[in-house]
């Protein structure tokens, strides 16, 4: 039903706000929405594609689970609260453990995550030991089980995407069209004015490093009251979702032009306005060349995608598809972050954000039923046994730039590079996430 609703949605016309190009000094998203839209719909004519691309709500699947530990103290009059959680965000704790219990001191430990991916972001099971704690007037340490992990989480938002596009004579890209629509992250929490794009919902899919015509950008949002499925931030946040729908489109585009989707690719980077896209598709061209000479059966795929200021091109190679799964061997990646200060660390992160997005782009996906979750342990929500893991190839592009982000930059192109090496060994394009829904760990 939600994801109907979504696909209506995108296939409607109006009720979408402009997240890009940006709207004139004195205008307003109705007066300016019909004459930007007249012009790309003039562009375009009849496009060379239009795609719909679906992607599901994501369970975070840490691999700890929530927990907390609470101590409250009083010292000579004055109240303390101690706590020890996994948190992503220390500072909120201390305001939530300040407001709730009064103390005058409170003193958070931040331990290992185990898996923080933005599920421990949240406060909801901090909130809880603080609770039982000051209930019981002992020291508290909560545990979430595994099966309230999945049942209880913020997940990533269902996702429907509508892209059109038309291609010059020259193969280059004369018209862009791309409509989102989602729920709000940050309207869900009361962080989005009204009628104001969310930024949560648009990055990856705005400020794109191609040339891409006349072009525009939509976000409709999907009404928080009509899915009532709580949403939050997940590793990449809406750059997991838009790169699976730019970077699919692009070469499916590459495909209609006949070019070489590194080719394609160059054909659309100003290497003058943006030689750090230029580089790493240079890199990851030269580094990948293994793929021009792969055994029978076995196929590659590419995507780029830049989040968090870091630019980063992963090549995929495949082979053996079945109903459920598909043989991955292994992954390239070449990633410009600016500086590495600790290259083993970026390579750690660029590793971790492979098998995390190739876990969601294979199986992810939380369905639910009478608002309740299907998927509640690891038997029903797939992961990656240890012997599927491919080889992952880490290179660095030697930068003098700022340092940018490296926990959430290695997931975006991965899904798409999936996705386009799968079209390219079975002839099926994939638009919708995960490839294999369904699938579960005994399969």
């Amino acid at each position: 039903q939600i994801l109907a609703q979504a696909k209506a949605l995108a296939a409607a016309p109006g009720g979408a706000l402009i997240a890009e190009p940006a709207l004139p000094a004195g205008t307003t998203q109705a007066v300016y929405a019909p004459v930007i839209e007249g012009q790309v719909k003039a562009a375009l004519g009849t496009p060379t594609l239009d795609a719909t691309y679906t992607l599901p709500y994501l369970a975070h699947a840490t691999m700890e689970v929530l927990n907390c530990t609470c101590s409250i103290t009083t010292v000579n009059g004055a109240k303390k609260c101690e706590i020890w959680a996994p948190t992503q965000s220390a500072a909120s704790v201390a305001s939530l453990a300040k407001a709730l219990t009064g103390a005058a001191e409170v003193v958070v430990h931040t331990t290992f995550l185990g898996g923080g991916l933005g599920r421990k972001f949240e406060n909801d099971f901090v909130s809880q030991a603080i609770q039982v704690a000051m209930a019981v007037g002992k020291p508290v340490k909560l545990t979430w089980f595994r099966e309230e992990d999945f049942a209880h989480d913020q997940y990533r938002p269902l996702a429907v995407v509508n892209a059109k596009a038309t291609l010059d004579a020259a193969g280059k890209v004369k018209a862009w069209w791309y409509r989102s629509v989602s729920q709000a992250i940050l309207g869900q929490r009361g962080w989005l004015a009204p009628g104001a794009v969310d930024s949560q919902a648009v990055e990856g899919s705005v400020r794109l490093p191609y040339a891409l015509g006349t072009h525009l950008s939509e976000w409709v949002p999907l009404p928080n009251g009509a899915a009532a499925i709580p949403v939050g931030f997940w590793r990449s946040v809406g750059s997991s979702i838009n790169a699976f729908a730019v970077e699919s489109m692009i070469d499916e585009l590459a495909q209609a032009a006949k070019a070489d989707p590194f080719q394609f690719r160059y054909n659309l980077v100003d290497p003058n306005t943006d030689p750090r896209t230029w580089k790493v598709l240079q890199l990851a061209d030269s580094n990948s060349q293994w793929r021009k000479s792969l055994a029978s059966g076995h196929t590659w795929g590419m995507a780029f995608a830049e989040s968090f200021g870091t630019r980063v091109c992963e090549v995929v190679e495949i082979s053996s598809p079945t109903s459920t799964s598909v043989k991955i061997h292994r992954v390239l990646c070449v990633i410009d972050c600016g500086i590495a200060i600790n290259p083993d660390s970026v390579e750690a992160q660029m590793q971790g954000g492979i098998l995390h997005g190739l876990n969601a782009a294979l199986w992810g996906q939380s369905t639910f039923t009478a608002g309740k979750a299907n998927q509640t342990n690891f038997n029903r929500y797939r992961v990656m046994r240890p012997g599927e893991m491919p080889a992952v190839q880490v290179v660095i592009v030697p930068s003098t730039d700022a340092p940018s982000g490296t926990g959430e930059p290695g997931v975006p192109p991965i899904a798409p590079a999936l996705a386009n090496a799968y079209a390219r060994l079975t002839g099926l394009r994939k638009r919708d996430l995960p490839l294999f829904p369904g699938a579960t760990m005994s399969d």
